[in-house]
């Protein structure tokens, strides 16, 4: 028996990193999974889709921009049809936006990073919110970040996007809580993919050349060297590293948010960064 059983899950972003280990992780344990991400349906059916099938798991794949309310829509009338109903949602997707200065910011560039990271947890929560109160019962997941509960220099729009996640969770869980609802927030560690976006911003910003391998390298060390340990920047000076957390550690948190066991929590940010954040 897994602890999502009978369940019907949206995923967003699921061609890697957090999201694709949520999805495959609800799927193992029993969740019909609806994906979605901006890449084409083919690269997710011979990626994340063909592992949840090869284990055993049912999954269907949209070409989706959750910023874009038209396909939203479409993605929510394709679960239904497909699988006919929804309890979990897991809003997942999220970009880095542009590393810069406010004053050398485009209006585009801000606009595209709120878009993605936030307006679309609106546009897919309120999209899935009818069949959820009709039926009573609905578990709603987003992620933020350890940004959204501190700073992240000349990251203004990622920050505030991740800030307003936060705001967000906590204002919709008081509004559906009747309705037997729970929406909760997670602020992750990390995964290779962002924290090289993130990597790459930052170098381009302070003019200095950007070593791919050395990143992905480095990324390595940190996560499995004998002196990688928990809230590790704190003791830097004795040798040690951050540890943080992967994907894996994310989705099962996920998992438990998505299932009973958490039955009784509601707006909710928690944290799974390794001690990054307090």
């Amino acid at each position: 028996m897994g602890k999502l059983d009978g369940k019907v899950a949206i995923v967003t972003g699921a061609a890697r990193g957090h999201s694709e280990a949520v999805a495959r992780l609800f799927a193992a344990e029993g969740a019909a999974v609806s994906i979605c991400d901006v890449v084409p349906v083919e690269v997710m059916e011979n990626g994340v889709a063909s592992k949840i099938r090869e284990a055993g798991g049912r999954v269907i794949c949209s070409q989706t921009d959750v910023s874009d309310e038209d396909q939203v829509n479409a993605l929510i009338e394709k679960t239904l049809a497909e699988f006919g109903t929804i309890d979990i949602l897991a809003n997942v997707v999220g970009i880095a936006g542009p590393t810069k200065d406010v004053w050398d910011m485009t209006l585009a560039e801000w606009k595209q990073t709120l878009d993605v990271n936030l307006d679309s947890i609106f546009l897919c929560s309120k999209a899935v919110l009818p069949t959820m109160v009709e039926k009573r019962y609905g578990k709603i997941i987003n992620f933020s970040s350890a940004t959204g509960k501190q700073p992240l220099t000349h990251r203004t729009p990622y920050a505030t996007s991740k800030m307003g996640v936060i705001g967000f969770t906590r204002t919709l869980a008081a509004d559906v809580g009747q309705h037997n609802i729970n929406v909760n927030a997670i602020c992750p560690g990390e995964h290779e993919a962002r924290s090289m976006e993130l990597a790459q911003g930052r170098a381009e910003y302070l003019g200095k050349s950007f070593n791919e391998e050395e990143f992905r390298t480095n990324f390595e060390y940190r996560r499995n060297s004998d002196k990688s340990i928990l809230a590790g920047r704190w003791r830097a000076e004795e040798g040690y590293v951050d540890q943080s957390s992967g994907s894996e550690e994310t989705a099962l948190l996920a998992l438990f948010l998505a299932s009973e066991d958490s039955a009784s929590m509601t707006g909710q940010d928690i944290n799974t960064s390794g001690g990054v954040m307090w």
